[in-house]
């Protein structure tokens, strides 16, 4: 058989050749074949001949790609069409473009300022973790910038919602320490402080943060008429934290000779704190009403809890009047579980209404689901006893000596309970 030249290659001797230089011609072709079907005619050799050429490596041309630097105007339209994008809400499309900004920009007051709308894009996402990064980039690693200002007031904000109490303490120290501080930061920052030192129990040196605060708020008149600022929110909110602790370190029992001034106190104290929460909600911030809300619910309940311990007094001995007392008890302090219910609710319903999605408005509704199951346990209890709610008034007044016709002890529903309301030992 007579084998044909493809390409300079006997077909034949190809076909029937050892392995190895079967593979070397196949190797060689393809090669060419690449080659050819660039260019129609073969490369030229030193002998002129197309077997030569097959053994030439062939060359290809790579146009060189040219990296262009961004230009300034470039940049700062970029920057503004991000920042429109986070007007609109578009997080993550606003997240991405300036995070890619931060890395292309030379100049630090623009790599500051993409790092500080960065953060605010991925706390608009939810990402809060990722938020708190470049806000701590754009404060740290910017931080003679002036929007580093701007990344500590918004670190400290993200602090209390994360409920980072110390980072939160630390982030307001490096606020206060700033000398361009505007007088609405030193409130943001003060607030701040005396909140971290507040939630760890550190009531003496809040109330010296709270005391500034307040003083700085007297001073330039802030807050006087319409809504106040989210910032008077937080000094709030601090304020009623620090009441509130102190009510609640007035205990009820065990009973002692002193015991209706105790409750007096412990009553007054719920009650300033509570005017302290609800200046908070005045802000009409949904994270901050949320929090007064559930502590305000909490002062009612806690209350109710250390009140349904306090023991029979020594004058109840038989079971009837144990009966009686216990009744009674359970009748005049159920007023402080129906209205820390209406504070839980009116929470939840603030959460549903705004879609604030802190942690207060999650634990206001498991609060406000074991509410209202101690309400229906009480009203159970109370139905259980032999006697009606008069009958338990008048044993009630008749254990504490009292005519049950003089009317002392029928209150208002709405009253707070007082020192007379327990019988003393």
């Amino acid at each position: 058989m007579t084998g044909r030249t493809v390409l300079g290659f006997e077909a034949m001797s190809t076909v029937f050749a050892p392995r190895p230089l079967r593979t070397a011609a196949l190797t060689s072709f393809m090669v060419l074949a690449t080659a050819c079907s660039r260019d129609a005619t073969p490369p030229a050799t030193a002998s002129g001949g197309p077997r030569a050429a097959s053994n030439a490596t062939p060359t290809t041309t790579v146009s060189p790609v040219v990296v262009r630097a961004y230009g300034a105007e470039e940049l700062l339209a970029e920057l503004e069409r991000a920042r429109g994008l986070l007007l609109v809400e578009k997080y993550q499309e606003a997240a991405a473009a300036l995070d890619r900004l931060e890395v292309q920009a030379g100049d630090p007051a623009l790599k500051a300022s993409a790092a500080y709308h960065a953060g605010l894009a991925y706390d608009g996402m939810g990402e809060r973790l990722a938020a708190l990064e470049r806000l701590e980039r754009a404060a740290s690693s910017y931080g003679d910038q002036a929007i580093a200002r701007h990344a500590l007031v918004k670190l400290t904000r993200l602090f209390g919602r994360l409920e980072r109490w110390g980072d939160l303490g630390v982030a307001a120290d490096r606020l206060l320490a700033r000398t361009d501080m505007l007088v609405i930061d030193q409130l943001e920052a003060l607030g701040a402080k005396a909140l971290a030192l507040v939630e760890q129990a550190d009531v003496d040196r809040a109330t010296v943060h709270v005391g500034k605060a307040l003083a700085l708020v007297e001073r330039h008149g802030i807050g006087r008429s319409g809504q106040p600022p989210v910032q008077l929110a937080q000094i709030a909110f601090a304020e009623g934290e620090i009441r509130r602790l102190r009510s609640e370190a007035v205990t009820l029992v065990p009973i002692t000779p002193d015991f209706g001034e105790r409750l007096e106190a412990r009553c007054q104290g719920l009650l300033d704190a509570q005017s302290a929460f609800t200046d908070a909600m005045r802000a009409r911030d949904s994270f901050w009403s949320a929090m007064s809300g559930f502590r305000v619910g909490q002062l009612y309940t806690k209350l109710h809890a250390e009140a349904v311990t306090i023991p029979p007094p020594e004058k109840a001995r038989t079971v009837k009047q144990k009966q009686l007392f216990e009744g009674a008890l359970r009748l005049r302090y159920r007023i402080l579980l129906e209205k820390g219910l209406k504070m839980m609710d009116a929470t939840v319903r603030l959460g549903d209404r705004t879609g604030e999605d802190s942690e207060w408005v999650t634990r206001a509704r498991e609060s406000k689901r074991t509410l209202e199951q101690a309400l229906a346990d009480e009203k159970r209890a109370l139905a259980s006893l032999p006697y009606t709610e008069d009958e338990l008034r008048s044993g009630l007044d008749a254990l504490k000596g009292r005519s049950a016709s003089d009317g002392k002890s029928k209150e208002p529903a709405g009253a707070k309970p007082t020192a007379s309301t327990p019988a003393k030992p």
